[in-house]
């Protein structure tokens, strides 16, 4: 992760080279997909940041460990409550229908989240582009923009850490 910034970035920077290879292996052998198992270990580092208390821990690897079996969880709990895809028609028509007062508020979060996107620095937010909106995998993002294939892994990671503080204000 680029960047510095007193001593607990060197810290996070160290931690990310010594276990985001393990982690990744780790995934990729429980998810056998490594682009998914590249964007848990991503939001993983994105959740690590965004806590507060990731100066003060003692042992960062357990805390890691514990959200990437969190992140996991919720995966999991996610795809075991997909239900089919059933189509809208009049057979199907939903029990409530969105009000204008929940496409007002849709809009005003879709805008937000747009700003966030657009506030990022410029190679961050082609990155994150590349890799969310136009759904292109690390290495073919790192491949377009000749840069290394971490670079890419930290300006998303980065991103997510970004827009979540300011979807979170």
């Amino acid at each position: 992760m680029p960047g510095g910034g007193g001593n607990g970035q060197v810290r996070i920077d160290a931690l990310y080279r010594e276990q985001a290879p393990r982690l990744r292996r780790w995934l990729d052998a429980r998810l056998r997909s490594s682009e998914d198992a590249n964007d848990v270990v991503q939001d993983a580092f994105a959740r690590l940041l965004g806590s507060g208390a990731r100066d003060g821990l003692r042992q960062p690897e357990a805390f890691l460990n514990r959200i990437v079996r969190n992140l996991l969880i919720d995966r999991s709990r996610r795809v075991s409550s997909r239900t089919t895809h059933v189509p809208i028609d009049e057979a199907n028509t939903p029990a409530t229908r969105a009000t204008q007062e929940d496409e007002i508020e849709l809009a005003q979060m879709r805008e937000r989240y747009r700003a966030a996107v657009d506030a990022l620095p410029p190679r961050m937010r082609e990155v994150f582009v590349l890799h969310r909106v136009q759904g292109l995998g690390y290495k073919d993002i790192a491949t377009k923009l000749d840069i290394s294939i971490r670079t890419v892994e930290w300006h998303v990671g980065e991103a997510l850490v970004r827009i979540g503080k300011e979807l979170g204000q």
